[in-house]
């Protein structure tokens, strides 16, 4: 099945148009998933950096489309769980964000992204177990 193809058929949920989700690869090998994301000003929080449960967002809005991507589209998932380490703050402009399937159970599945900033950056580490449903 053609990754991209999946995703352009699909109408994006709000929340993906909000944050401006757009497919951004798949690496069947390592059943990673590449998102692209635009961060808005109107995302900052006082201090001018993104708002932590924005990239939180960013950060599920991707993971949940890695299972999507490695069950072929035959699963989603519902976050049972999500840890976001935050290492350095984001500015408003490009963000990137990479989510691998660890792995797929029956049930659960298991799930880590990365988000990076405008100049390449890695900014946020995150893990997360889902439930597994059948599309």
């Amino acid at each position: 099945m053609d990754i991209e193809q999946l995703f352009a058929r699909m109408d994006p949920p709000p929340v993906a148009e909000l944050l401006g989700w757009e497919f951004a690869g798949w690496d069947p090998e390592r059943q990673e998933i590449s998102v692209r994301f635009d961060g808005k000003p109107m995302f900052c929080n006082p201090g001018g950096v993104i708002q932590g449960g924005i990239l939180t967002a960013m950060v599920d809005d991707t993971m949940g489309p890695a299972v999507l991507a490695a069950s072929g589209g035959t699963r989603m998932c519902q976050s049972i769980d999500i840890h976001s380490h935050f290492l350095h703050p984001v500015l408003p402009g490009p963000v990137l964000v990479r989510a691998r399937v660890i792995r797929l159970g029956q049930r659960i599945g298991f799930i880590e992204a990365e988000l990076f900033d405008a100049g390449d950056r890695l900014c946020l580490k995150a893990s997360s177990s889902a439930n597994l449903a059948a599309l």
